[in-house]
């Protein structure tokens, strides 16, 4: 090809393209004289050019043919490859040998025979082409995941590990799982349970009257059986984390053989040792810190349930209480039509809680003030919870900051909702005060979140 390309350039433009005749011929020296003497003629660039097509033609035909001389020896190379790895990867496919014509006529010509039949290669034809390494080796990661999978089923059904799966201990040497809870000791189940139910003080005390009447009677069958259908075991004792956990370490077990949903503790399996334990370890949780507060919590919850049970029977008040209340709403202003004003919300106590009758919602301007929503607050509940307020027992925290943020009373009486950041909204909860809080000190800025709403103050220039 590169000789023919030099032969090309060398001629120029082949004899067809100038006259035979003498006439001709006379005239064609004159113009080659003529473009002797002019370099810049038309005649000099037409060869040139014509030369310079001839040229790319050759190098265009020379390309083709090497391309295609590569394309022949990767098919060559790959049947080879492929043949020599047939023993290695043969996988036996039951709906393949079942139906022969189907599999053949989806099998990939590599060879680049041209004596094929007709039918045969425009059935393939679609998949003559050539295939990078990258494609070869992943077909060949497909058959070996196809048969590693066929093997574990096999061996499944026949309840034989299977030789190619590999464990966690294999494929991740340096990786320590921690030991299950169930594999440790009883000593060791029943602390670790036991501390995490402590923060739950109605579990804890459920779980110590039940041990300490199966270690009082335990020939008596009905302080071995709990019914988990229960009311009072569902609400506090069910879903508390590790609570059942410690009821299985002390050898209670799911009755299997009744319909009734219950844990029972046969006679044979009470263990005075495990029973000492498991009491030891809850009286001990009554006296961490986490359940003297769940204690404090589940006392504040319960003045929560009945202050909003006063303002939802506002029928069976005294004529002293209803006098006061009226007294506060006569000082609130006149709350705006609906459109107009921000809507304020005050939930008593943890929302979780669900307190009947503990949320007031009533709309505000972005002028009015603390004291307006307090008395507001004194008309729904009564002067009672104002004052808990003002003695900081209890606070009256901002919920739309987080963490939740504690709001002064008797410092921000006068201020507007605006600059206090509660407008255009509002969302204040009743809680009970920390004991940082209930000591007067102050709170850091950097603890709690920024400061929100349209011109409201910064946390420094509240606190």
């Amino acid at each position: 090809n590169v000789e023919r390309a030099a032969e090309l350039l060398l001629l120029g433009v082949s004899e067809a393209d100038y006259p035979t005749s003498t006439a001709a011929a006379a005239t064609a020296a004159n113009g080659h004289n003529a473009r002797d003497n002019n370099d810049n003629g038309n005649g000099g660039t037409h060869v040139a050019a014509h030369n310079e097509d001839q040229m790319r033609r050759a190098i265009e035909e020379s390309l083709q043919v090497n391309q295609r001389q590569e394309a022949n020896n990767l098919r060559r190379a790959e049947v080879a490859s492929l043949q020599n790895n047939k023993n290695k990867a043969k996988v036996v496919n039951k709906k393949t040998s079942k139906t022969p014509a189907v599999a053949s006529a989806n099998v990939i010509d590599l060879t680049g025979d041209d004596s094929k039949p007709a039918a045969t290669i425009s059935k393939t034809k679609r998949n003559t082409a050539v295939k990078s390494a990258a494609a070869v080796n992943a077909g060949k990661a497909a058959v070996s995941r196809f048969s590693n999978n066929k093997n574990t089923t096999n061996n499944n059904n026949n309840k034989i590990p299977s030789p190619t799966s590999k464990t966690l201990s294999q494929t991740h040497p340096n990786v320590k799982l921690p030991t299950k809870l169930q594999s440790k000791s009883k000593e060791e189940q029943i602390l670790r349970t036991a501390n995490r139910v402590k923060p739950h003080v109605m579990a804890v005390d459920t779980l110590l009257r039940v041990l300490l009447s199966v270690r009082s009677s335990p020939d008596n069958f009905k302080f071995r059986v709990i019914d988990r259908s229960n009311a009072n075991y569902v609400q506090y004792v069910r879903d508390v984390p590790g609570a059942e956990d410690l009821l299985l370490a002390m050898n209670y077990r799911r009755n299997s053989h009744s319909s009734k949903n219950e844990l029972r503790l046969e006679r044979h399996l009470v263990d005075d040792a495990l029973l000492y334990l498991g009491i030891s370890a809850l009286e001990q949780m009554r006296e961490s810190e986490e359940y003297k507060l769940g204690k404090k919590l589940r006392a504040f919850h319960a003045e929560m349930r009945r202050i909003g049970k006063g303002q939802k029977e506002q029928q069976n008040l005294t004529e002293g209480e209803m006098e006061v209340r009226l007294q506060y709403l006569t000082k609130c202003p006149k709350e705006p039509p609906v459109g107009r004003g921000a809507i304020m919300n005050i939930q008593l106590g943890d929302e979780r809680e669900k307190i009947d009758g503990g949320l007031a919602s009533r709309r505000f301007d972005g002028d009015d003030t603390l004291a307006d929503v307090l008395n507001w607050l004194g008309g729904c509940y009564g002067d009672e919870l104002l004052e808990r307020l003002r003695s900081r027992e209890w606070c009256l925290c901002d919920l739309n900051r987080y963490p939740i943020l504690p709001l002064d009373v008797e410092k921000h009486q006068n201020k507007t909702l605006q600059y206090i950041g509660l407008f255009p909204s509002g969302k204040l909860g009743v809680r009970l005060s920390e004991d940082s809080w209930r000591d007067g000190d102050e709170i850091m800025d950097d603890i709690h979140g920024s400061a929100r709403g349209l011109g409201a103050a910064s946390r420094s220039m509240l606190f």
